[in-house]
């Protein structure tokens, strides 16, 4: 077939690249937060594009899962997962930490545990007040973060259901 992945005994590799690059477009973020730089466009940039490619990367597993079309097991998709959700808390807590720095955006956060913290409960829509969002790129951000949270549990809530239903499968095949 033109144009098919390469594959060894029936695995894609190119399950790994969403989050490779994403996470490639976190050290970049990481590293401005470190020193202090404040070029908000490339932030900007950065967040943009690493958001684009864990969602797309989130929407293809959700497309695949439905479809049937993965060819590789559940566990490794359960470890992709997981790297894409630890992914996703990083980039949103380090954006939070670069619109701190902006006066009336954020009020209540301080450190990068402040941040992982707001991430969290915004993305198990916990949210207990104690951090909130004041200014309006702040609730834009928040109001983005609570629109991926939903496909990101999406996501998780049907590798869950594979994950079960194949258990589930092989539990029966082995009756028989």
């Amino acid at each position: 077939m033109p144009g098919a992945l390469k594959t060894h005994n029936g695995y894609h590799y190119a399950v790994h690249v969403p989050p490779a690059i994403a996470g490639v477009a976190l050290l970049p973020l990481i590293y401005l937060w470190e020193v202090g730089a404040v070029p908000t466009a490339l932030r900007a940039v950065l967040f943009v594009f690493a958001l684009a490619v864990l969602a797309f990367a989130f929407l293809d597993m959700l497309v695949r899962d439905v479809r049937h079309t993965y060819h590789h097991s559940i566990a490794s998709r359960i470890i992709v997962m997981a790297i894409m959700v630890v992914e996703t808390v990083l980039l949103f807590a380090f954006t939070y930490l670069a619109v701190t720095g902006i006066p009336g955006e954020l009020t209540g956060m301080k450190t990068f545990l402040d941040a992982v913290y707001f991430t969290m409960t915004t993305l198990l829509t916990i949210g207990f007040g104690d951090i909130a969002a004041e200014g309006q790129l702040a609730r834009g951000l928040v109001l983005t973060q609570m629109l991926f949270t939903i496909l990101v549990l999406s996501a998780s809530v049907r590798l869950l259901t594979s994950l079960i239903k194949d258990a589930t499968e092989k539990a029966r095949l082995r009756q028989i």
